[in-house]
């Protein structure tokens, strides 16, 4: 029997926390692989896009663990379903940093001075998302022992209302790279602009699953 399966005797909340560790060791990975892109270090991108894929993989693994051992049979605090709600946006944000990698080494490019900082403040206010989302994550296991109220949901609460503000500060920075991005469109190839936008996208939808994560914590605060 796997630890996994072991904790399921006791709560299916702490494999939740182990599994927004393993999303944690892979998201943690994206700053060091933009900051290789953004110096044009290709050996090193491709060796944290390695790590990026193992760390998602592995969280693959822990989210497979828990979809398949999470009992129907025990009471819950809250709804199996929201439950798995909850599980799939949390693994999202690791395969939004796996797809970004994929992009990333997908093409050789280099990165226009013109935009380096519009980029360097979107990939901030990204992982400043992802940040305050994991900060939220965080709380389940307290939140757990409270049966979902109290003080301590209050407190989620407000980190929840925190978090969306993180997300739409990261929106506007996306759409600031983007005009910077397109203000030199003439000095790109057209390959180059379609696959900036599918970057911008994807560190995007970082941000996005990370402020849905809390959306779904939310939502189990507000049934519980």
């Amino acid at each position: 029997m796997s630890i996994i399966s072991k904790l399921f005797g006791k709560s299916p909340f702490e494999p939740l926390y182990q599994h927004m560790c393993k999303v944690k060791e892979c998201v943690d990975l994206v700053k060091p692989l933009i900051d290789a892109f953004l110096v044009g270090d290709d050996k090193k991108v491709e060796e944290y896009a390695k790590k990026i894929f193992k760390a998602e993989h592995e969280a693959d693994l822990v989210k497979k663990e828990i979809r398949t051992g999470l009992p129907k049979s025990i009471f819950l605090p809250v709804a199996r379903g929201d439950i798995l709600r909850f599980l799939k946006e949390q693994d999202n944000i690791a395969d939004s940093a796996e797809d970004l990698a994929v992009l990333i080494t997908l093409r050789k490019m280099t990165v226009p001075e013109d935009f380096k900082e519009e980029l360097k403040d979107f990939v901030n206010k990204v992982l400043e998302t992802y940040e305050m989302a994991m900060t939220v994550s965080s709380e389940i296991k307290i939140l757990a022992e409270t049966s979902f109220g109290g003080v301590e949901a209050h407190k989620v609460m407000d980190l929840i209302e925190e978090l969306k503000v993180r997300e739409w500060e990261a929106d506007k920075a996306q759409m600031k790279a983007a005009k910077k991005m397109f203000s030199i469109e003439k000095k790109l190839d057209p390959v180059a602009v379609m696959m900036w936008m599918h970057i911008f996208g994807e560190l995007g939808s970082l941000a996005n699953h990370a402020e849905n994560a809390g959306d779904m914590l939310r939502t189990m605060l507000h049934e519980s």
